[in-house]
């Protein structure tokens, strides 16, 4: 039986069974033109997943489980450079907190949110795509360890908070692991998130700020 052939009638039965699993993959109902290596990502929770498909197929396929490559131990993508981080908002201009504590399962997203504060005196706009995405930051060095790993639709929208008031912006939280010494899953502890914050209308000539880091609690 040709890879494909089996592969489509395993990932036919993942997608009914585990669809959360699953977050790219090649159509199983599409036949034309499949050829090995198929490449497949899978939910940062799913490495078991991922052993079961590399047992049975190695390098017919490409697994990527959350942020990072698998099996353990394959190069990641190098990363490209990072430009210079931007500044952390002024209090005294903009205080951003979280709309509640922040509580999520080890390998999994949580959607939440995130107050802030206009201090100044005009409107504070902020560009998004419908929510900002926070990285998972080590605390006490504040490097990022992790953070969603996903597609998302890139819509424009604007939140708009009038001086003085308070707005809540949407804000995604995922657990993947950016870095191989930690798994594919940022383990279950006390961490710190932060996101960048586009202060315009205009995401490409508008400032960027990030808020300061924010608690993250991970659970088993």
């Amino acid at each position: 039986m040709a890879v494909w052939d089996e592969l489509k009638v395993v990932l036919g039965r993942l997608r009914d069974e585990q669809p959360d699993a699953l977050m790219q993959y090649p159509t199983p109902e599409a036949d034309e033109g499949e050829q090995p290596p198929f490449t497949i990502r899978l939910a940062p929770w799913a490495a078991a997943t991922a052993e079961e498909l590399h047992q049975q197929f190695g390098d017919d396929i490409e697994l990527t489980v959350g942020a990072l490559p698998y099996p353990p131990g394959r190069q990641p993508p190098r990363p490209p450079a990072p430009g210079p981080l931007p500044d952390v908002l002024d209090p005294d201009e903009i205080a951003a907190e979280l709309d509640g504590p922040a509580v999520v399962g080890s390998g999994h997203t949580l959607r939440h949110g995130l107050l802030l504060r206009n201090r100044t005196g005009g409107e504070l706009q902020i560009a998004t795509n419908g929510q900002v995405t926070a990285t998972v930051v080590d605390p006490h060095t504040g490097e990022v360890v992790g953070g969603f790993a996903g597609f998302q639709h890139l819509p424009l929208v604007i939140f708009r908070v009038a001086p003085g008031q308070t707005g809540r912006v949407p804000l995604l939280i995922g657990t993947a692991s950016f870095t191989p010494r930690l798994g594919y899953v940022i383990p279950p502890g006390d961490w710190g998130i932060q996101a960048t914050l586009t202060l315009g209308p205009h995401p490409r000539d508008s400032p960027r700020r990030r808020t300061p880091v924010l608690p993250l609690t991970i659970t088993a």
